[in-house]
């Protein structure tokens, strides 16, 4: 049954007891179907940059750990360490590559991206806001992330 079918149901129903019992059963089910948790859930968009290897793209693998998290986060939020994979695509130069991925969602706080990069592993730590918005990325070569 449909979140909508729920409460429509409930109004319907002319019995003081089954619409009081009711109530609080349409109360759990909208909650199940996302009506109890007010915060929305933030990705990061991590964008990548190198140069091909051999001839090809390698895809680049980033590493997110959560450092000090803000209390209180939405129910589906990540709190944990997570990896999300960064396919490159070869550009029309045939020796640049880029990559864009949105990470799974996670709560809000200060958090530490590591990207394994052809030439070297790059770290950086940014601090995720609630209102999400956050872009994190990775050129090769260079020593610092933006």
């Amino acid at each position: 049954m449909l979140c909508s079918e729920v409460t429509g149901t409930l109004v319907r129903r002319g019995r003081s007891l089954v619409v009081a019992l009711g109530m609080v059963t349409a109360a759990a089910t909208l909650s199940a179907c996302g009506g109890g948790d007010s915060k929305p859930l933030i990705h990061t968009q991590i964008k990548v940059q190198s140069i091909t290897q051999s001839g090809s793209c390698e895809d680049v693998n980033v590493k997110v750990m959560p450092g000090e998290l803000l209390p209180n986060p939405p129910a589906n939020a990540n709190k944990g360490e997570f990896v999300t994979p960064v396919k490159l695509k070869k550009s029309e130069d045939g020796v640049n590559c880029t990559g864009e991925e949105q990470t799974i969602p996670m709560a809000a706080g200060k958090w530490t991206f590591k990207a394994n990069l052809p030439s070297n592993v790059e770290t950086c730590e940014r601090e995720v806001p609630e209102a999400g918005g956050v872009t994190v990325g990775f050129k090769d070569g260079e020593a610092t992330c933006n």
